[in-house]
């Protein structure tokens, strides 16, 4: 089996390779098919035999696993979407949302999966520290607590958002397009809630002012919390412009003849 991977180095493109297909990386062999340089990405292709191929194992070291290393905003972004953005929920039928339900299978072994390596990372830092986790349709949400665990967060949230990117190695293929969702300590949940007050002030702001307003660059995620949030007025509407790390979401009003 084989699978092409990119990075902003060879070895965040090998990394970003093991995440994808959830090897390890003595059980893959690697070409370098490109270098990369100052305006261009590595790209390397990972090599396995089907009959090596599962999930990474709880327990190994996380510097192994790349959270020292700087986690490509775009590449997590897209793997925590599943597809590319999906940032207007909205536009799915109901067919695909019943076809999604028919693919998912096992998630209960897949939640505890999770779990055990989530309780393995965080008890490094303290060994008190808890994990609890809440299943939904097509999504499990998983939270960290515990005094210590603040390193996992990292600078604006970067360790949280490496840790989230390894959460797709323990996915099996034949557990589905379930989304896995990661919190520590509440950090995510009042980050979210401040993206949804920004966009709510940025909504009556547009509307107030009778322009355009441009919110600065957001990862996938955060984009998808401000169109979902404002998804139901009918006095602005939201789309995504912009292209990598200048990816944006603009806040436009209505106006009403």
């Amino acid at each position: 089996m084989q699978l092409e991977a990119t990075g902003k180095s060879v070895e965040l493109a090998i990394q970003n390779g093991l995440l994808e297909c959830g090897m390890r990386r003595e059980d893959v062999q690697v070409k370098v098919l490109d270098a990369g340089g100052l305006f261009k990405k590595a790209k390397v292709l990972l090599t396995w035999a089907e009959e090596d191929a599962e999930p990474l194992v709880q327990g190994k070291e996380i510097e192994d696993m790349g959270l020292k290393n700087n986690t490509e905003q775009e590449e997590y972004d897209d793997r925590l979407n599943t597809t590319e953005e999906k940032e207007n929920t909205q536009n799915e039928t109901d067919s695909e949302i019943k076809e999604k339900k028919k693919r998912i299978v096992n998630t209960d072994r897949l939640e505890k999966r999770v779990i055990e390596f989530l309780t393995g990372l965080a008890r490094k830092l303290d060994e008190k520290a808890t994990v609890e986790s809440q299943a939904g349709e097509n999504e499990i949400s998983f939270s960290i607590k515990g005094e210590k665990v603040g390193k996992l967060i990292g600078f604006h949230g970067e360790n949280l958002q490496a840790v989230q990117l390894l959460l797709s190695g323990l996915k099996l293929r034949s557990e589905g397009p379930v989304r896995l969702y990661l919190d520590i300590d509440g950090y995510k949940q009042n980050r979210n809630q401040a993206i949804i007050d920004l966009a709510n002030k940025t909504a009556e702001q547009a509307v107030k002012i009778e322009r355009n307003i441009h919110l600065d660059p957001m990862n996938a995620y955060d984009r998808r919390i401000v169109h979902t949030t404002l998804q139901d007025r009918d006095d602005v509407t939201t789309e995504s412009t912009g292209e990598g790390e200048k990816r944006h979401v603009v806040v436009k009003p209505i106006f009403k003849k």
